[in-house]
């Protein structure tokens, strides 16, 4: 009898073993059918996450719209970067069921979100509240169609707490009038995860203003940076006699731009002024110039430019910083080597030789970021080959995505994904991480178009400014400083009152560039870890030999 009870007890142990390290949830999700997709409906949404590979299963009846399968892999990213989790140990599965609604993918974003936040979190949901609102970078929720109908949906399916996106248009509430409800129905603008997370969770997600602390070193390089590449535009402006011509009044432009950023304390902004003005200059004396002295020129650029790739290609980098000089030096040279190999030394064009020449100029002057320490992080091949890859797969998922609905923009992310993917081929990983991350910025600026308001644009990308600056904040606390990421940021401010759509583009470029350290371990030593879940298992399949040892023991015994 005891023999018997002892199996039974091995085999309950080897039957948990399979289950005990899944995580799973549910919640409801908002859906709109009917002839005009005006008729609002809910589905279920289960999720059940097991340790993995990082593989994302989706499952759903009746089939949702292929920017629904999209959308999920989006939010799935969103939920592991918020909870700064290595999701590339999991596996999730995901199952959509409804009835005749089709479960938009958009609108699917935020909810699809908090559920895998909820569940890698172990939070319990709350059953009463529902959301609607796609999923952007930055963690902020935009706006979706059918919102009336979805509304009312909620409300027939006995849901109190209605969460809809802050930046929606107006809804008519007259059907909570009517019934009476106003009382028990709340209706809820969230901007972001953090605001929503809170009507589900309890938790408070939100974070403390705490101020940008800029490393006082790249504070001295960047302005050493700067005055460098200003006392070369007036160094070119000195041998400029053409004071009418619009290239000359653009490029003074630049340069009054330039000393409002350094009155300010914008290095990099005025850096970046400074060099635009530095090629309108170049090309406006280069345009004077004789043939002989343009090869002159040619053959002196030709050497300069062979010598400094060289010495780039040569170095070693160890710290995130310098991988990011190397990104940001390796970039503008690449570009200025482009632009040298096409022109033809017997007809050679003043404006490309121009823009060859500063370009370079500009790879050498950021290159003194080589000597901005910061902490030690492993940088070997094998890391930078899977960043590079990793990234250029969620480039191509805003591209598959954006493709469904603005295909006539998407051409030119296309061509950077395709030049990440060339930089992968000749393993030229580092660049390929940078030109992959710029592609998925430059996909999410017309994501957050496509569902924000040209009124709304504003307030958004300042919402996105504050995520910034949040993660800026959270890179300090960990012995990093963002070198890409500040320095997008702070032009990113600096453009926001005479240049939206650009400081939109940097706000972007900022967030994508701003937690690389997340792809690579940090050098502290030798590191053991193990997932709780996995250490669980081993635990129990552990108990469950020394159970069957011991039967064995046992029954040699008897």
């Amino acid at each position: 009898m005891k023999h018997s009870n002892i199996i039974i007890l091995i085999l309950m142990v080897l039957l948990i073993l399979p289950i005990v390290s899944a995580k799973t949830g549910h919640m409801n999700l908002l859906t709109i059918s009917g002839p005009n997709l005006t008729d609002g409906g809910v589905a279920d949404l289960y999720l059940e996450v097991k340790p993995g590979r990082g593989s994302i299963y989706i499952d759903s009846y009746p089939l949702t719209k292929l920017d629904t399968q999209i959308s999920t892999r989006f939010a799935n990213e969103v939920a592991c970067d918020f909870l700064k989790k290595d999701c590339s140990k999991y596996d999730f599965f995901y199952k959509i069921r409804a009835e005749a609604s089709i479960v938009g993918g958009p609108s699917a974003g935020a909810g699809i979100t908090i559920l895998t936040i909820s569940v890698l979190s172990d939070l319990k949901m709350n059953e009463e509240a529902i959301i609607t609102g796609s999923i952007n970078s930055g963690g902020l929720i935009g706006p979706v169609g059918g919102i009336e109908g979805k509304v009312n949906a909620a409300i027939d399916n006995g849901f109190t707490t209605i969460i809809i996106p802050k930046w929606q248009s107006s809804i008519n509430t007259s059907k909570i009038q009517e019934r009476g409800l106003d009382e028990k129905i709340t209706i809820v603008k969230a901007k972001n995860l953090e605001e929503a997370l809170f009507h589900f969770t309890g938790k408070d997600f939100s974070k403390k203003q705490i101020n940008v602390s800029v490393s006082k070193e790249y504070t001295r390089i960047m302005a050493s940076v700067a005055e460098t590449l200003c006392q070369r535009s007036e160094s070119i402006l000195a041998n400029i006699n053409d004071t009418n011509s619009s290239i000359r009044a653009i490029a003074d432009n630049f340069l009054n731009r330039s000393e409002i950023a350094k009155n300010t304390t914008n290095h990099y902004s005025r850096a970046s002024y400074c060099f635009s003005a530095s090629l309108r200059l170049r090309n406006i004396e280069f345009s004077k110039k004789g043939e002989t002295e343009l090869q002159i020129i040619y053959d002196e650029l030709k050497d300069q430019i062979s010598s400094v790739e060289n010495e780039v290609d040569n170095i070693n980098f160890t710290s995130l910083s310098e991988l990011e000089t190397y990104m940001i030096v390796k970039e503008r040279l690449t570009e200025a080597r482009n632009y040298f190999d096409n022109i033809e030394y017997d007809n050679i064009s003043s404006s490309s030789l121009a823009y060859t020449k500063e370009r370079f100029f500009s790879a050498v002057a950021w290159s003194a970021f080589f000597e901005l320490n910061s902490r030690e992080i492993n940088l070997n091949e094998e890391h930078l080959r899977e960043s590079c890859i990793n990234k250029i797969g969620e480039a191509e998922d805003r591209v598959n995505y954006i493709e469904i609905y603005l295909p006539e923009f998407v051409e030119d992310i296309k061509k950077q994904v395709d030049d990440a993917r060339y930089k992968y081929e000749l393993k030229e990983y580092a660049l390929c991480l940078f030109k992959a991350s710029r592609a998925k910025a430059e996909a999410n600026i017309l994501l957050t178009g496509l569902s924000i308001k040209q009124e709304d644009m504003r307030p958004v990308l300042l919402e996105k400014l504050e995520a910034i600056r949040n993660i800026l904040v959270e890179q300090e606390s960990k012995g990093f400083f963002p070198l890409l990421g500040y320095s997008y940021y702070e032009y990113s401010n600096s453009l926001i009152d005479h240049d939206l759509v650009s400081s939109l583009t940097f706000a972007e470029y900022s967030l994508e560039l701003s937690r690389l350290d997340m792809y690579f371990p940090i050098n502290d030593g030798f590191n053991f870890h193990i997932q709780n879940e996995l250490l669980l298992t081993f635990i129990l399949g552990f108990i469950a030999g020394v159970l069957v040892i011991t039967f064995v023991s046992l029954r040699r015994k008897s």
